[in-house]
């Protein structure tokens, strides 16, 4: 098992995040810190003396988003203890619930407050941020021998995947890049003890899956057989849609792009020219161009949602059920949807809530379950979803960037964040399993969420409670064939000559509109739809708006296709 792992990581590792290393990094001027050098702090490699004055005290004020986890006071209070002598740090963390946490980060940057770390994401508002200068260029902490942590982890090749357009109009890294694999198997987690009693067994089609919610239906009142998350991802229509026949978009030419929170675009691309686009909420014409069948507009996926309503596999009001885990937890609900890389978090919160049951995961998505290489569902721009970012107003910021270097110098470091203190939280099996202790309290040990702090390809523990089926699962995340490497690859799109026209609060509303359709809960979808979108074409501020922003993708777009060309 140890070497089949090992095989999976070498196919993740040599895709990208290994390639040659390049020289140094220049330093620039652009560090939002207090005018020290970046090797004011420098940290010693794993097992080196420390050769020079411990560092003055320091404070970092670090923002997270969501609940703090159990028993995180005391992995503080370790890690503090560990480093009093090398980093000198005391760590603040601030936990903030996920519906408040960016309006409150938004706030704290606007009043110049002190923020030394911030969790962020393109999907959040960090395209935003970076066009507004609100984060420091990272770029002279990263291959940098002061740094070796940084270094080790972060090579060169996972690092040009992962910059974004400043203001100078260069691409340069404003946030530490956290990701373990370059995506996440959507994963029902089911009853299996329910589907045993009900003769169904271990689910293994999507047929199997649809039985099992008729058996909940009919046996089992009162239980929701499949709670879904009341902002509509990881639900019914993420089950519904990659068990469909996959018309593979790029195989046409046509390819995703996120511009911005709600705004979402494709451009047709063909013989590396855009020969078309369309942006969410333009008018059905836009896609006349594309070929078929993606030139009209289909509503089969959200007429099974609304099927799976009427059929009681869903809430009549799904939209009010705030927490789908804990209601699967409690022993509510006989199925949830989320990614593979949860599995730990939600088998123990399970065996908490309800001791005699057992845990079943279905691999949602068809071409996962078959193997199919690439799926054609994961188009890969070969970047990560999350980063840790640096506000311009910290004076802390070479300070804040030792300590992330201290937490990716080593599997141990790494560990104490990740998984909580050995022998404590869990134990080792091997060099990249663990365990939890036994006769410990799962509802009360540190489960912490990796991908906001932790997550690297190179420090990839996984639990004994993965089973020998679900490791092909996982390698087959880790495998470059896995994925369809976007013509986009690399790009990224400058918001800020149409941040005006980003910032219209319409595209919150068309996502807004559509939720309740994501959800089930609106009788004849297809009618709704086509009511919503005449909506959208008859709001003209909506349309102009989405021409300029169009204009603007199109020309960034083909000038990223010219120089890509031109590099060959």
């Amino acid at each position: 098992m140890k070497n089949r792992r090992k095989q999976g990581l070498i196919m993740l590792l040599a895709m990208c995040l290994f390639a040659t290393m390049l020289a140094a990094c220049s330093g620039n001027d652009n560090n939002g810190n207090n005018g020290q050098g970046a090797g004011t702090t420098v940290t010693p490699t794993a097992g080196e003396e420390q050769g020079s004055k411990t560092p003055e005290a320091a404070t970092l004020n670090i923002m997270l988003w969501g609940d703090k986890p159990k028993q995180f006071d005391e992995v503080v209070a370790e890690f503090e203890r560990r480093t009093k002598d090398t980093l000198n740090l005391k760590l603040n963390f601030t936990f903030t619930p996920q519906a408040d946490y960016v309006n409150k980060l938004k706030l704290k940057l606007s009043a110049g407050e002190q923020v030394d770390i911030a969790f962020d994401a393109p999907w959040m508002n960090m395209n935003t941020f970076i066009a507004q200068d609100n984060y420091t260029n990272l770029d002279e902490y990263f291959n940098n021998d002061q740094y070796p942590g940084l270094k080790k982890a972060f090579g060169e090749g996972f690092l040009d995947n992962n910059r974004f357009v400043g203001a100078d109009g260069k691409l340069h890294v404003y946030g530490v890049p956290l990701g373990q694999y370059l995506g996440d198997l959507g994963v029902i987690y089911y009853r299996k003890d329910l589907s045993e009693k009900y003769g169904i067994g271990e689910l293994s089609t999507y047929e199997e899956l649809l039985e099992f919610f008729d058996k909940v239906t009919e046996n089992d009142a009162g239980m929701i057989p499949f709670v879904i998350k009341n902002d509509g991802h990881y639900g019914a229509v993420t089950a519904i849609e990659v068990n469909k026949p996959m018309h593979a978009k790029y195989e046409k030419g046509i390819w995703p792009i996120q511009l911005g929170p709600n705004v979402e675009g494709t451009v047709l691309i063909q013989d590396n020219k855009v020969v078309a686009a369309n942006i969410k909420g333009e008018k059905l014409e836009a896609i006349e161009s594309y070929p078929e069948p993606f030139n009209k507009s289909d509503h089969s996926v959200l007429e099974t949602v609304r099927e799976w309503h009427d059929k009681g596999y869903i809430e009549k009001e799904p939209i009010v059920r705030k927490d789908a885990s804990g209601t699967f937890a409690a022993g509510r609900a006989a199925a949830m949807m989320e990614g593979l890389s949860n599995l730990d978090n939600i088998k123990a919160q399970l065996t908490a809530g309800v001791p005699s049951a057992e845990m079943g995961v279905f691999l949602v998505s068809k071409a996962a379950r078959e193997n199919v290489q690439p799926n054609p569902a994961y188009i890969s721009d070969f970047r990560v979803w999350n980063f840790l970012a640096i506000p311009k107003t910290s004076v802390n910021a070479d300070r804040a960037m030792a300590f992330i270097n201290w937490l990716f110098e080593s599997q141990e470091n790494h560990d104490l964040f990740e998984i909580g203190i050995e022998g404590t939280h869990w134990e080792a099996i091997g060099e990249d399993k663990f365990k939890y202790p036994d006769g410990v309290d799962m509802s009360q040990n540190y489960v912490f969420p990796g991908y906001m702090l932790t997550w690297n390809p190179n420090y990839i523990r996984l639990s004994e409670n993965v089973p020998d089926n679900l490791v092909d699962a996982f390698r087959y995340l880790a495998d470059e064939k896995t994925y369809v490497r976007s013509a986009l690859a690399g790009f990224a799109f400058n918001q800020d000559p149409v941040k005006n026209e980003l910032a219209n609060p319409d595209f919150g509303t068309i996502a807004s509109d559509e939720l309740a359709y994501k959800l089930g809960m609106v009788v004849n979808p297809a009618e709704g739809l086509t009511s919503l979108q005449q909506k959208w074409e008859a709001n003209s501020r909506l349309q102009a708006d989405i021409a300029k922003i169009k204009e603007e993708l199109i020309r960034q777009t083909q000038e990223f296709l010219d120089q890509q060309a031109a590099q060959q």
